[in-house]
C-alpha cells in the first residue's frame, strides 16, 4: 500500500473509493475540488484498478494538496470504505462514488444544515442520470428537522434511502464498520442513524447518481434480490423488541413482493425463477398477511396471484413486462 500527500485536520473528510472508473473519474473529482465549501480532505482509495484510474488519481493529488491517494490491493467496496474511515480525522464524513458527481454547493449546504440545526446527519436529494435523461423524485426546497425516532422511521420505510452517499455524518455516528457483503449501505444505516439525535432532511437534489448498465433491474440476478431480502431480515432482528418492531416487517413484505415481480420478469430459466420464488414465498407468507391493509392495490394483487399459483404468476409477469418496455431499457439509455 502506498500513500501520497497528507493534509492537516479538516472539517470534512470525503471518502472516494475507486475501481476501474477511468471514464467518469475526472468529472467526479473535479466536482469535489470545485466545492464552494473548501475545508475538506479527499481520501481517494484506488482498490486495485486495472485501467488508467490510478494515474488519474495521482494527477489530481499533484494538483491539490487536500487530496490523499492510497493505492491498495483489491478488497471490495466495503473494506475500501472502512480503510478510509480509519484514516479519517475530521468531525464530519461524506461519501461519493467515483462514477457520480456532485453540485458545487452540496457540501456547503449539508454542513450548514448540520450546524444550523445542531444535527448529526444531513441528507439531500439526488438526480438519476441516464445518457439521454436526468430526473429527480420529489425535488423541492423543503427542509425537515427530524428527531431520532422520526429519522429512524423514515430509514425503515426507505423514505430516507440507505445510501451512504448524498449525506454528511458527524463522526460520532459512525460507530461500526460496513459489512463485507452486498447491500453494505443498507446493513449499516440502522446502526449509524441510531446514534443521531437530530437529522436534517432536504429535498434539494445535489448529488448526481449515474445509472450504469449494471444498475438495470432486468439484469439483476434472482440471487441478488434474495440476498437483499436476507439483509432485510437482519433489520427485523435489529429492531426486534423495540417500538419500531412492526415497521421493518411491513418493509420486508413490500420488498419481497417487489422481488418476486422482478424475478418473474427476468431473462433466466423458468427453473431458476421458480427456485427463488419458492425461497421467497415463506417470507411473504410470514409477513404480508398481517399488513395487507397497508399494502396498495397493486401489491395486494401480486400477493394474491403469487400465493394462488406460482406458474400463473410467472406467465402474468412475463406478459406484463413485455407490454411495459420503455426507452429506459433500450441500449443507448444507460451508461456503460
Amino acid at each position: 500500500m502506498t500513500t501520497k500527500t497528507q493534509t492537516d485536520k479538516p472539517t470534512l473528510d470525503i471518502i472516494l473509493p475507486v475501481y476501474n472508473t477511468e471514464r467518469y473519474l475526472d468529472q467526479c473529482i473535479e466536482s469535489i475540488v470545485n466545492q464552494k465549501f473548501n475545508d475538506w480532505h479527499l481520501i481517494v482509495l484506488d482498490d486495485g484498478s486495472t485501467d488508467s484510474s490510478p494515474e488519474i488519481c495521482d494527477r489530481w493529488a499533484q494538483r491539490d494538496k487536500r487530496i490523499t491517494i492510497v493505492h491498495k490491493q483489491n478488497s471490495g467496496l466495503s473494506d475500501t470504505r472502512n480503510t478510509a474511515i480509519d484514516m479519517s480525522t475530521a468531525e464530519y464524513i461524506g461519501f461519493v462514488d467515483s462514477d457520480d458527481w456532485i453540485e458545487p454547493d452540496m457540501y456547503s449546504f449539508l454542513i450548514d444544515n448540520i450546524q444550523k440545526h445542531d444535527a448529526d446527519i444531513a441528507v439531500c436529494n439526488h438526480f438519476f442520470e441516464y445518457k439521454t435523461d436526468s430526473h429527480c423524485d420529489n425535488a423541492s426546497e423543503t427542509i425537515e428537522v427530524l428527531n431520532h425516532d422520526q429519522a429512524i422511521e423514515l430509514v425503515i420505510k426507505d423514505i430516507i434511502q440507505s445510501y451512504v452517499c448524498m449525506k454528511v455524518f458527524r463522526r460520532s455516528c459512525i460507530n461500526c464498520y460496513m459489512p463485507k457483503t452486498q447491500f453494505e449501505d443498507y446493513a449499516v444505516m440502522p446502526h449509524w442513524f441510531e446514534n443521531a439525535n437530530r437529522v436534517v432532511r432536504a429535498m434539494r437534489p445535489l448529488y448526481h447518481y449515474r445509472m450504469r448498465r449494471s444498475s438495470i433491474v432486468n439484469n439483476v440476478k434472482p440471487e441478488t434480490e434474495y440476498k437483499f431480502l436476507m439483509a432485510e431480515k437482519h433489520r427485523i432482528e435489529y429492531y426486534r423488541n423495540t417500538k419500531f418492531e412492526k415497521l421493518p416487517e411491513l418493509s420486508i413484505a413490500r420488498h419481497a413482493l417487489r422481488a418476486v415481480k422482478r424475478i418473474g420478469r427476468m431473462k433466466v430459466s423458468v427453473k431458476e425463477i421458480k427456485r427463488y420464488l419458492e425461497l421467497i414465498k415463506p417470507i411473504i407468507a410470514q409477513y404480508a398477511p398481517e399488513h395487507l391493509d397497508k399494502l396498495n392495490s397493486k401489491e395486494r394483487f401480486i400477493y394474491k396471484l403469487f400465493m394462488f399459483s406460482t406458474n400463473i404468476f410467472i406467465i402474468y409477469q412475463k406478459i406484463a413486462y413485455a407490454k411495459k418496455i420503455k426507452k429506459k431499457f433500450q441500449k443507448d439509455y444507460y451508461f456503460d
